[in-house]
């Protein structure tokens, strides 16, 4: 899997019901974004023990946005950005969601996660002559929801099964390139 095919889109709507969100690619303009699980671990060892045991209770994931201000085809998610380090949201006007879609098979409709998220903004400017580097940072918020994302319509379906392309491919155990 190519890093293009593991794409991320965000609702710059910022519908925290998950009812009508409007997603778009986070793309033009970033060049590395990598998901962190941030797993909470708990290590016990007994006295008796010469090896501990880690037990895994939680993750919580996150994604560090840093995106340059650049002209773009998607206009709505570079003015979603600027009114986020315009306006410095807090609360319920921090609350977001974003799509986490691997790109494989034959589409348009792709294996996803959806997850609500706290947007919090990190920082703005950047150095002499350089574009404007916004930083931004979608905090997960409780646990993920699976499905499928259409890359045409940018829809979520929640639950739904993986496209036939998928599951044939994962049945007969060929890998997906």
């Amino acid at each position: 899997m190519k890093r293009h095919e593991l794409q991320h889109f965000v609702d710059v709507k910022m519908d925290k019901t998950l009812a009508k969100p409007e997603y778009h690619l986070l793309g033009d303009g970033i060049t590395s974004l990598t998901e962190e699980f941030n797993a909470e671990e708990e290590t016990e060892q007994w006295i008796n023990q010469e090896n501990g045991t880690t037990d895994v209770k939680s993750y919580t994931p996150s994604i560090s946005v840093e995106m340059q201000d650049i002209d773009q085809d998607d206009s709505a998610l570079l003015d979603w950005f600027n009114n986020l380090i315009d306006t410095l949201p807090t609360g319920s006007k921090a609350i977001s969601s974003y799509v986490r879609v691997r790109v494989q098979g034959a589409g348009p409709s792709y294996p996803a996660v959806q997850r609500l998220c706290a947007v919090t903004v990190g920082s703005t400017g950047g150095d002499a002559g350089a574009n404007v580097t916004n930083s931004i940072t979608l905090g997960g918020r409780g646990d993920g929801i699976e499905g499928t994302f259409n890359a045409d319509t940018k829809v979520f379906t929640a639950g739904s099964a993986a496209p036939a392309s998928l599951k044939s491919e994962k049945s007969t155990g060929s890998s997906l390139s």
